[in-house]
């Protein structure tokens, strides 16, 4: 009798583990990957920070549905331009010359190194988490004047310079699109980013509704499989020197649009 019960205690105990095991499996890892998330104060707003976020995808397409700070009153995007989509097996950026994240009323004192949580929402991945760290002034009170610098850096191509002028073409591929910029006096020039500027050289940056995919040093690039819908694809061109060309008053500018799956 005493074995018999035994045996039954082993088995109970075996039915309980599988069952614990098959209620307790943990959910398939998010092919979402965030890193390198900085923030910076807003120009004269002394509760207000940008927030940067570079975003990688590991699988299928998806899109980024909203944002949450719990130190912040209110969260938001800074542009919108359609669905901010993340390409199939790509990278993307919520960055200071694209769409990124608006923070209010963040509680606190805005100290450099400070960080806090960031929560991204996308449509397939879900919520996924990281914090960002402060990059503030040293001096207290100092953040609502501290500014993001480098925004809105031109250069105005000069008389007798090369005019740079760029159009795109598109190629549907099975595994997403091939995007080629047609340039006018301007070639792509890799070896000499960070460097001086030489009129009619330097490299572009390229973006999908609004949100940065990153920087193009040659004429050809590929993107891949997008969600369902229309998108934008627009290059701008930028010197060695990291700023944006921009001729008779007007930015070296294009764009295409790629039809999702």
């Amino acid at each position: 009798m005493k074995a018999r019960n035994f045996l039954l205690i082993l088995v109970l105990c075996a039915l309980a583990v599988w069952g614990g095991t098959t209620l307790l499996k943990p959910t398939k890892t998010s092919t979402i990957l965030l890193s390198n998330a900085t923030a910076a104060p807003l120009i004269g707003q002394a509760d207000q920070l940008a927030v940067f976020v570079s975003i990688t995808n590991s699988g299928p397409y998806d899109h980024l549905l909203s944002a949450h700070a719990p130190d912040a009153s209110t969260t938001t995007f800074s542009e919108t331009h359609g669905v901010l989509a993340i390409p199939e097996n790509s990278g993307a950026s919520l960055a200071a010359d694209g769409v990124f994240i608006k923070l209010s009323g963040v509680s606190g004192a805005l100290k450099d190194g400070r960080t806090f949580p960031i929560s991204l929402t996308f449509a397939n991945a879900g919520p996924v988490t990281t914090r960002a760290r402060l990059s503030a002034p040293k001096e207290e009170g100092a953040a609502a004047s501290f500014g993001l610098f480098g925004i809105g850096d031109i250069c105005q191509v000069g008389k007798g310079e090369p005019a740079p002028k760029i159009a795109l073409t598109t190629a549907r591929t099975d595994v997403g699109w091939t995007v080629t910029v047609v340039s006018d006096d301007f070639e792509f020039t890799p070896d000499l980013v960070d460097g001086p500027h030489v009129p009619g050289t330097g490299h572009g940056h390229i973006y999908i509704n609004g949100l940065k995919l990153g920087r193009l040093y040659r004429p050809t690039t590929t993107i891949g499989n997008l969600p369902p819908g229309q998108h934008e694809i627009r290059v701008t061109l930028s010197t060695n020197d990291h700023r944006a060309y921009v001729v008779n008053d007007i930015p070296v500018t294009a764009s295409a649009t790629l039809k999702g799956q």
